[in-house]
């Protein structure tokens, strides 16, 4: 009995290298761009049985895809590598090429496109040493660091740009502390090492534990929180342009005092983050496991994975989850309860879990991640004393920026409460001691001058620029009655932040009469 041509069917495995194993996903489309599942698929390889034919393998890698048509006529086998890691080339998918602002080189130097020698080597010599010295007469010697490393894409594009600038590209740049009490002005280059040749600077110091700011004061304004971790090492990576690319940001919690561009652990934090900025909170069994090992050497593998983790659907590893959180806070990183993003962390792990609690008092400072940021927002809404009106987290509501998974907003100038400045009432009529004034409709506690103010400020162009103002002002112009929790909650926002934008306006109103 003769077996039909049209039946045959041929073994195709591909097989993943080690370095890209946990990296990479395989999809197999046939001649007419229809998925072809495998019989087999591990993190290693895939096993496919298929016709005589074209194919397209597809390598898809950190949002980014590379194709390789293939002809499937006899039993076949590739590879997914570096094509140096085999002498033969046929039988070599490359992944695709990938750019991190972090430098890093995995087990070949070519998984990165931008992690050029002449930035690499310079990050890691730096990251081990002081450029600058922190002197505080408050404050006890620290085993706490941070390093900020800056760099273009390439020497190319540097040179392609500078000679557009009227001044050198760090100039804009300073760090403040959670005071906004100056540190460094970059402008002088004091306690930087600065390359206007191939374009990188660099800043490390041994600092206080806490928060920090990393201001640009460009064209585009921006303040970044970075927090500096008691007994470890924070290290900060930004690729700039013409502007800074903020959303290149990377921030990794080290236990050393050295960058280690071959770490496994910053391959993966890359990955995740890129998750973050598509809103893409899936975490797989393969990533949950690196986490689980791997957040005792970098940290913050285990605080993203934890955040994305929580705003998944997921359950079945929460008992996994409950056991990192609690690491996290009281053995990796511990004491360093004033974290922000620790705080974020366990308002998102009470709102999965649903039977724990979390800390209601005033959040200090910001997290350093976009996530741990609206974690905190969201919560406010029913919790309001999270954000203290006045405090960065009320300003970061109305200038926040969504470009980058790291918190980044507009610069805000220290807020210095006045004395005995009344919490809540302050722009309002008085009603009553024992009245909410956050359930009172907007028409009982401003006068109506003010009211027809808000109404048309829609209209300004500088309240066109700010979404939050714009909204409330078309709430009230269709609904004056509406209360401060009612806005609140519309808007996913602090009472008090709501409570703040009103004092502001009746300010503004009477430089209109």
């Amino acid at each position: 009995m003769s077996t039909s041509k049209s039946s045959i069917r041929f073994q195709l495995r591909i097989r993943v290298a080690d370095e890209f194993k946990y990296l990479v996903k395989i999809v197999v489309f046939d001649s007419g761009n229809r998925i072809v599942s495998p019989i087999e698929k591990s993190r290693y390889q895939y096993q496919f049985q298929l016709k005589k034919g074209l194919y397209t393998v597809r390598v898809e890698m950190n949002a980014e895809i590379n194709d390789k048509v293939i002809t499937v006529d006899a039993d076949k086998e590739y590879l997914v590598s570096s094509e140096y890691s085999s002498s033969s080339q046929s039988n070599i998918i490359e992944p695709p090429q990938q750019f991190s602002s972090a430098l890093l080189s995995g087990g070949n130097i070519k998984t990165y496109g931008s992690s050029h020698e002449y930035y690499t080597y310079p990050a890691i010599d730096l990251s081990k040493r002081d450029t600058f010295t922190y002197n505080s007469n408050n404050t006890s010697p620290s085993n706490s660091s941070l390093f900020i490393f800056m760099r273009f894409p390439s020497i190319d594009k540097y040179n392609s740009l500078r000679s557009k600038w009227a001044k050198s590209f760090y100039q804009d740049f300073e760090i403040v502390d959670e005071f906004g009490e100056q540190i460094l002005q970059f402008d002088s280059r004091s306690g930087l090492e600065v390359n206007e040749n191939d374009g990188w600077l660099a800043f490390n110091a041994m600092l206080p534990n806490g928060i920090y700011y990393l201001i640009y004061h460009g064209n585009e304004p921006r303040q970044i929180p970075i927090y500096v971790f008691k007994n470890w090492h924070t290290q900060f990576f930004m690729t700039l342009g013409e502007v800074p690319l903020f959303g290149t940001t990377r921030i990794f919690i080290s236990a050393y005092r050295e960058f280690n561009p071959k770490a496994e652990t910053n391959k993966y934090i890359d990955i995740l983050l890129d998750k973050l900025q598509n809103g893409d909170y899936s975490v797989d069994e393969e990533l949950i496991e690196i986490a689980a090992y791997g957040k005792y050497e970098s940290p913050m593998l285990g605080l993203i994975c934890s955040y994305a983790y929580f705003k998944s659907p997921q359950t079945r590893n929460d008992n996994l989850f409950n056991i990192i959180t609690q690491n996290m806070q009281r053995v990796i990183l511990k004491d360093n309860d004033e974290s922000p993003d620790l705080r974020a962390l366990n308002i998102l792990a009470a709102e999965h879990f649903s039977n724990t609690n979390f800390e209601k008092t005033a959040v200090k400072g910001t997290p350093m991640l976009r996530i741990g940021f609206e974690a905190i927002k969201n919560a406010s809404v029913k919790n309001r004393r999270l954000i203290s009106k006045n405090s960065i987290n009320d300003f970061i509501s109305e200038t926040l920026y969504y470009d980058s998974p790291f918190n980044t907003f507009k610069p805000i100038p220290v807020y210095k409460k006045p004395k005995d400045e009344p919490e809540l009432e302050k722009g309002f009529k008085e009603i009553g001691p024992k009245v909410d004034k956050f359930e009172i409709g907007i028409q009982n506690l401003l006068k109506p001058n003010v009211i027809n103010f808000i109404k048309s400020s829609y209209v300004d162009s500088e309240s066109e620029k700010n979404w939050v103002r714009t909204t409330i002002s078309d709430m009230l112009n269709q609904n004056d009655n509406i209360s401060i929790n009612d806005i609140s909650s519309q808007l996913s926002l602090s009472g008090n932040t709501i409570s703040r934008i009103f004092d502001e306006w009746k300010k503004e109103s009477k430089g209109k009469k």
